[in-house]
């Protein structure tokens, strides 16, 4: 009768064992060294099995009879890495494979159910088996050969491949700056139809930015047609952190009229939608800085149409400050135009109103005398709102002005404001720049509210500021 050790999970025959007749019942008694050494050599090798052992493990098949986890283990360190006939006899299998092969800790038998585990990691995830250990055996990675690396003339990679790659894009910057003119050839012919998704890349941006650099002109143009073919493509790559330094690179090394032409007519066409980026704002206010005011007339006709747009808008009030101190008196004359029109709109917003403040803090005369006349009549609605009262303190402080035209239309709404959150410190403020003939005005009329002040806590902050409590 034949007898199996049978597993005791899935109630599957154990393949380490073989049929062996069992003895017939019997009384006598058997000494612990006989039953180990029957034990032992009921445990009889297959042929096929021992070989494999030999061959894979290098050991006698003695010595792998009673093989066990520990002796499994040393013995897989003992393969090479760069072995390549391991990785072609034993293929990777899939972890369902490998829950095949242990049963409770017992090893089935079959060795060629051994996943093979490369112990060279970094090899196994490098792109295309390439670049990923700098130097080892690699005349290019070494800096012997700059023509092109193996990589590329065994066909085995590409130079989109090798630009995303952290340790061959660094390759790459180096052969761009060092080949000859058919190397920068070569890889422009290879990215061109990627540059846009290498412009976006943590590391093909840096590749993309060196070879800007050595391209010819009519290299230069090919790159614009591209990048500006699809304009939301475009947009993608000038509001990206990365992309809009590749621009900003691409802007400076534009060589001629023609050039200038075709990046600034596609960032005209979208310049409002840069300037609400905090990254596209930089290639608009770099084409206003480096090119002729001819060159950029319809990107300053978009910012100018769109100046109370931009001026609401969180990162565009930051470039519309950035345009009027550059120096372009066409440019600056006709925002600070748009923004006196709009200024009523502009003081009670939460971005508008440094826009504001900045035209006031240019400290032109005739633009911030025209600009109080703009507000008359206004100023008891902007001292109430949060923001228009910022901008109302910010023309009382102003020297050069007559605050009296600002403190008489305040005096107009004065009950209302010694009570207001906001506005009773829009009263402190002009209690202090205004005359004593002002300032005999205002007391009559804060004497005749002191009741009501006394009894409210924005009133009484008035009354302490003033140093008026004691005249009650």
């Amino acid at each position: 009768m034949d007898a199996f050790r049978v597993n005791t999970t899935n109630g599957e025959r154990d393949g380490w064992t073989t049929p062996v007749n069992q003895p017939a019942a019997t009384t006598t008694a058997v000494s612990p060294s006989q039953s180990q050494m029957q034990s032992s050599s009921s445990q009889v090798r297959q042929p096929e099995t021992q070989r494999a052992d030999e061959q894979l493990f290098g050991v006698p098949s003695e010595y792998s009879l009673g093989v066990d986890l520990q002796t499994l283990e040393s013995s897989f360190g003992r393969l090479s890495v760069f072995d390549s006939t391991a990785r072609q006899q034993y293929p990777r299998q899939s972890n369902r494979s490998s829950n095949q092969m242990l049963n409770n800790g017992v090893f089935n038998g079959n060795l060629r159910d051994v996943p093979y585990f490369s112990r060279n990691r970094f090899a196994d995830q490098s792109p295309r088996g390439y670049g990923a250990v700098a130097g080892i055996n690699n005349p290019w990675m070494s800096g012997q050969n700059h023509a092109l690396p193996p990589a590329l003339e065994n066909g085995r990679g590409s130079v989109v491949s090798l630009a995303k790659d952290r340790v061959s894009c660094l390759q790459l910057q180096k052969m761009i700056h060092e080949g000859s003119r058919e190397t920068i050839d070569k890889i422009f012919k290879d990215v061109i139809f990627h540059i846009c998704d290498l412009m976006v890349d943590p590391f093909g941006q840096h590749v993309i930015q060196m070879l800007i650099e050595k391209c010819s002109s009519k290299q230069i143009t090919r790159i614009l047609d591209v990048i500006t073919h699809h304009h939301f493509q475009f947009v993608r790559i000038c509001i990206d952190p990365l992309g809009t330094r590749t621009i900003q690179t691409l802007l400076n090394c534009l060589q001629s009229e023609d050039q200038i032409l075709r990046i600034v007519e596609p960032i005209s066409r979208v310049a409002l939608t840069l300037t609400r980026s905090n990254n596209g704002k930089h290639v608009v206010l770099q084409c206003l800085n480096q090119f002729t005011p001819s060159q950029t007339r319809n990107l300053q006709d978009v910012i100018v149409g769109h100046c109370s747009q931009i001026a609401t808008d969180q990162h565009g009030c930051c470039m519309l400050q950035h345009c009027l101190g550059i120096n372009f008196d066409q440019l600056k004359h006709r925002l600070i135009a748009e923004i006196i029109a709009h200024a009523l709109k502009l003081c009670v917003d939460c971005y508008g109103n440094y826009v504001v403040q900045y035209v006031v803090e240019l400290e032109d005369h005739n633009v911030t005398a025209e600009l109080v006349r703009q507000l008359v009549g206004h100023y008891g609605y902007l001292s109430r709102n949060k923001y228009g009262s910022h901008a109302v303190q910010k023309l009382l402080k102003i020297n050069y002005i007559d605050s009296g035209l600002i403190v008489h239309d305040l005096l107009r709404e004065i009950d209302t404001l010694l009570l207001d959150p906001f506005g009773n410190y829009v009263i402190q403020t002009a209690w202090f720049v205004s005359k004593d003939d002002l300032r005999h005005v205002m007391w009559r009329c804060i004497q005749n509210n002191i009741p009501l002040m006394s009894c409210n806590k924005f009133g009484r902050k008035v009354l302490e500021k003033l140093n008026l409590q004691s005249q009650r």
